[in-house]
């Protein structure tokens, strides 16, 4: 039997390997092999967010054909359609009796033929699993329902109060994981966006006070994470998503436009998903939080965002039941050892072979694989690269001063495949931020994450302590059996032209903005990719980094911070990966994937749920109490307390 069995594992390694490289050619002319598209073939005109801006401001008169589009590409059931029916609801709850009789025929018809959600009739290539998705689809299925709570919906044979419901329980199960756990696409400049048009149009909207008011209580978990992460204006930091502009904070460092509304000089934003919040008169931002966000004190910030897959079997999340294929999948976790087999049988029962996104599961889709349970060693085995999209526990550090920040996602998959994931930057004062990767393609690569921008071929032990991080690459000898590329060489972008002065010495690269410092040093010679003088190389699969930063009132003069860095004893052995800093007294020394240890003693990088100057809290916890400056915000999930307080 053993013998058998491992003929058909190598048999069925074989043949994952050639479907997986396209050389074993699906039988597409066959209805069951067809794959939908994600986005149109050819651009569709969207201004669903235009046109709810321009009612706002009172511009009733309105050619409704504009909206042809967005109901188009609802209708078509493309990727990113919950994104469009954000404003579109909100559309029908504050203008819907501006809109023409047959016009409003037409939009109801594509609203009630819509699959909300995996479960329901039908396939497509919608994403529904990420953790802002999971929230898009629920508001707008419980507030469809909601305005047509005894319409029979055609695709699901449910009425429109069955379809409130279901979201309703998919509503506050996402809430309980974000009050419980924090988000898993922790700080994303991207995806909080995401997830404040779905939670506001819900708090505006919904006409059950339980639900109204735990969405409140997580959108002010947000808005923390948004005020402690942001240095005055720029809201960068780590992150489970990332891209390009997430990371160097040139473009859209404000959040489109919140933090500066918020904290800043209180310019309204513009039209978009999260423009609800410039209407709405159901959520204020807790006072205390803006106080945060001023707050120009040194301080430390410790958090720890989201479960590791080992956690879920203890905190319940391993089944294939909805609620627990919300929190795997919403990890993005598929092909991983522990959560494959879950995986494949989510879906088959939801029919989602033919979403592009998943529609590669068919190779893993047979009957003597699932007969012997086989898929957990075959991913074992085969390790694919995108076991590194599963987005696990992110235990955050961040230092910020007045000057600047400095954060790390400490000993974070350390050496794993990563795909998204940002674990280490610093931002210049509010303009731009720095950062190292490994790239996991080339820059001249049009893939899709992970590549040159985004995420990690394979992540560095990063660690951090006040202003001072630490991170060491291992990069294989060998690429993986499925892997895209493997580089052989570490990058950093460092913008030169946005410094005021910045120069390169041998391993060195020194930075200087305002009153803001920082200091790269690398395990070998610092070389610009390009004539751009942006992106730093350094060769070498064992390699280190480290970071400092300073400014004018800890350091005094750039000269003399350079002349300090300089003088720093660093010690790298590249065969034991064992790297030694030693500044300011301090002595830091990192082992990968060991021990991080400062001053001879072992730092614990394992955090609560908070820990800051502002709030103390273990994950779970029934009540949170953020505080600074004579501001309070109290919190009762339970027993749906909000209170906002003055000391």
């Amino acid at each position: 039997m053993e013998i058998l069995k491992k003929y058909i594992v190598r048999s069925l390694i074989a043949g994952f390997i050639l479907v997986q490289s396209g050389m074993l050619a699906l039988a597409q002319e066959k209805p069951r092999n067809y794959v939908f598209p994600r986005r149109p073939a050819k651009e569709i005109k969207i201004e669903v967010d235009q046109v709810y801006y321009e009612l706002v401001k009172g511009m009733f008169d309105k050619d409704w054909n504009r909206l042809d589009g967005t109901l188009e590409y609802v209708q078509t059931e493309y990727d990113c359609s919950d994104f469009r029916l954000v404003n579109l609801v909100r559309i029908l709850y504050e203008y819907g009796d501006r809109i023409p009789e047959d016009y409003m025929a037409k939009i109801e018809n594509v609203l009630f033929n819509f699959r909300y959600w995996w479960d329901d009739p039908g396939e497509n290539s919608m994403c529904y699993w990420s953790e802002n998705h999971q929230i898009l689809f629920a508001a707008a299925e419980y507030l469809v329902g909601q305005m047509y709570p005894d319409q029979v919906f055609p695709v699901s044979g449910l009425t429109g109060k069955e379809h409130m419901e279901k979201a309703r329980i998919r509503a506050f199960d996402w809430l309980e994981m974000r009050w419980n756990y924090g988000f898993i696409e922790y700080y994303s400049n991207v995806y909080y966006k995401e997830d404040i048009g779905p939670l506001i149009n819900l708090i505006d909207f919904a006409d059950d006070e339980v639900l109204v008011k735990r969405c409140q209580m997580i959108m002010d978990l947000l808005f923390y994470d948004i005020a402690a992460q942001s240095i005055d204006t720029l809201f960068i930091s780590v992150s489970g998503r990332a891209y390009q502009n997430n990371r160097t904070g040139i473009r859209d460092g404000d959040f489109g436009g919140v933090t500066n509304y918020y904290w800043g000089d209180g310019k309204e934003i513009g039209p978009g998903i999260m423009y609800g919040l410039m209407v709405t008169e159901k959520y204020q931002l807790p006072p205390v939080f803006t106080e945060i966000a001023n707050d120009d004190r040194t301080v430390i910030i410790k958090q720890s965002n989201g479960l590791d897959l080992t956690e879920l079997k203890k905190e319940g999340y391993y089944g294939t039941d909805n609620r627990s294929m919300m929190m795997q999948w919403g990890m993005e976790a598929f092909t991983n050892p522990i959560i494959i087999r879950n995986s494949i049988k989510h879906i088959r029962n939801t029919r989602m072979f033919s979403n592009d996104f998943v529609s590669d599961f068919r190779s893993m889709n047979f009957f003597l694989l699932r007969w012997l349970h086989l898929e957990p060693t075959v991913s074992r085995i085969l390790n694919p690269q995108y076991n590194g999209v599963a987005i696990q526990k992110g235990n955050t550090y961040t230092y910020k001063t007045k000057d600047y920040s400095m954060y790390t996602v400490q000993s974070h998959q350390v050496g794993d495949y990563a795909d998204q994931q940002h674990v280490f930057g610093m931002n210049i004062g509010k303009h731009f931020a720095i950062f190292h990767n490994h790239p996991a393609r080339e820059k001249e690569s049009n893939a899709s994450s992970p590549n040159y921008w985004v995420g990690y071929g394979h992540f560095p032990h990063s660690v951090q302590d006040e202003n001072v991080n630490l991170s060491i690459y291992d990069i294989p000898r060998k690429k993986g059996i499925m892997e895209s590329a493997l580089l052989d060489y570490t990058r950093a972008f460092f913008p030169t032209k946005l410094f005021d002065t910045a120069f390169i010495e041998g391993n060195y690269a020194f930075g200087k903005k305002g009153s803001t410092y920082c200091a790269f040093i690398a395990s070998d010679t610092l070389v610009f990719r390009d004539e751009a003088k942006d992106d730093l190389i350094l060769k070498g699969k064992q390699s280190f980094w480290i970071t400092e930063a300073g400014s004018a009132s800890e350091d005094g003069d750039f000269g003399a911070f350079t002349r300090r860095i300089l003088n720093n004893p660093v010690a790298f052995n590249g065969k034991k990966l064992e790297l030694r800093y030693v500044t300011r007294g301090k002595i830091y020394e990192l082992n990968f994937s060991r021990d991080f240890i400062l001053d001879g003693e072992v730092i614990d990088t394992q955090y609560s749920r908070y820990d800051s100057p502002y709030v103390q809290a273990e994950k779970k916890d029934p009540t949170l109490t953020f505080e600074h400056n004579g501001k309070s915000l109290f919190l009762d999930f339970n027993n749906l307390l909000r209170e906002f307080l003055k000391r």
